[in-house]
């Protein structure tokens, strides 16, 4: 086996970063009015997704079915060229510094304001080797990278200007940034022609799915990586199912390598758009498990029910009639940690239930003690008997005695009422200014 791939040179690649977003309902007019629209597919892939995938997955993301979430995508935007570097560790010589350009955008707009935007990017080099690819694949899928521009000093920056419109993916007031880390998702296919037996692909796929030193799966350096690691990260994570190509899905990056995988269009627009397709669902699920788990100390009544509709609706465990895209998406879920973040969120809906029950339970015992205290009363003539007594012993009017009386059990009443139907009460009212 050839050692030395690191001289590899790449024939073709696709290189895409996705993150999340929020957005408002003035969110989609200012997109159009930057040049966005929206996707329509082409009769053609219709036909192909109808035969390809199941309706639930393929009427969401892969036709023109009008109860599919709005997708926009905008192509050769202007001011789409950028410059991303690191510092050295003196903060002022410059270190991994490449120049991206922009291809195209997409923006997936889904319900409560929640998006998700990816970016296609392509390296400003005549010739692509694989150290270049990594360190571009290294600075575009952290937020904070530096950026030479004019406006702006921070990669996140220019995302929500420029290709955002204005959307926040930052800052204290930004929900999305409690549960989307410090770093955009990675999709990476590499077409090496000169990589043709396993050893090599799986070795490559290691460091550039890791985004580790190219040579560091074989490398025997102080600082290369352990083989034991590199063999286990493989074999549990990797695609392995034809000889030309391998894949790799890891909970940040979703990488294949390969020889011939991208040599004709029919095979680029496969990775670019039906894989990266269940790709970028398999991340809406997880990033919305994120939002759930983030959110379930409020997980009231409304909020538990919206989880089981959002399950009900977008949660598949087939999506495809083919093999080879379940071997994908099955794979790709379970470096997620879709079905531990799954059960982990149902477990703890169960105990947020039962502390709800708990606290209602309560509530009724004390209002049942109250009843109780009220019906011991053996009839209402004792009552009035003792009120009367009250109103001689204060020596009041009847007007002020029974005024204040009367006033007195009104709040008493509406007080227990309110700690008894409080919550229904809120929701009506939050509802009615709807």
């Amino acid at each position: 086996m050839k050692q030395d791939y690191t001289q590899y040179a790449i024939e073709n690649y696709i290189l895409k970063i996705t993150g999340v977003f929020n957005y408002d309902k003035e969110f989609q007019k200012k997109a159009t009015q930057a040049n966005y629209e929206e996707l329509l597919f082409s009769e053609d892939s219709e036909k192909f997704s109808k035969d390809f995938f199941y309706p639930d997955l393929r009427n969401q993301f892969f036709n023109n079915n009008k109860k599919r979430h709005s997708i926009l995508v905008r192509k050769n935007t202007e001011n789409s060229i950028v410059d991303l570097f690191t510092y050295k560790f003196d903060g002022i010589t410059k270190s991994k510094e490449v120049q991206l350009k922009i291809i195209d955008s997409r923006l997936d707009l889904f319900e409560e304001g929640f998006g998700l935007f990816t970016l296609n990017l392509k390296l400003q080099t005549e010739i692509t080797d694989l150290s270049k690819f990594s360190d571009a694949a290294f600075l575009a899928r952290n937020f904070e990278t530096n950026i030479e521009h004019t406006q702006y000093s921070k990669w996140h920056q220019y995302i929500e200007k420029e290709v955002l419109v204005g959307a926040g993916t930052r800052g204290n007031s930004i929900k999305v940034d409690e549960y989307s880390g410090s770093k955009y998702k990675l999709y990476m296919v590499l077409d090496i022609p000169e990589l043709k037996e396993k050893n090599e692909m799986k070795s490559l796929l290691f460091d550039i799915g890791t985004l580790s030193r190219i040579g560091s799966a074989i490398g025997n350096n102080y600082d290369s990586m352990d083989k034991d690691y590199v063999n286990h990260l493989t074999n549990k994570n990797s695609i392995s199912i034809f000889n030309n190509w391998e894949g790799l899905a890891l909970l940040d990056t979703y990488t294949v390598v390969g020889n011939k995988i991208l040599d004709t269009e029919w095979k680029k627009s496969t990775y670019l758009n039906i894989y990266h397709g269940i790709y970028l669902y398999c991340l809406f699920i997880k990033y919305n498990l994120f939002k759930y788990n983030f959110e379930i100390a409020d997980l009231d009544e409304d909020r538990r029910s919206n989880f089981q509709d959002f399950l009900a609706k977008f949660y598949f465990n087939y999506i495809s009639y083919n093999f080879l895209p379940t071997e994908i998406y099955n794979k790709i879920r379970t470096s997620l940690d879709i079905e531990k973040e799954l059960k982990l969120l149902n477990e703890k809906i169960v105990a947020v239930g039962q502390k709800i029950q708990e606290e209602q339970q309560d509530k009724t015992n004390k209002i049942l003690g109250i009843v109780t205290v009220l019906t011991s009363v053996s009839s209402v003539q004792p009552v009035y008997d003792y009120l009367i007594e009250g109103q001689k012993i204060l020596g009041w009017s009847s007007e002020i005695y029974w005024v204040t009386t009367i006033s007195i059990v009104l709040v008493i009443g509406g007080g227990v009422g309110f700690y008894v139907f409080g919550k229904n009460i809120l929701k009506w009212i939050k509802k009615r200014k709807k």
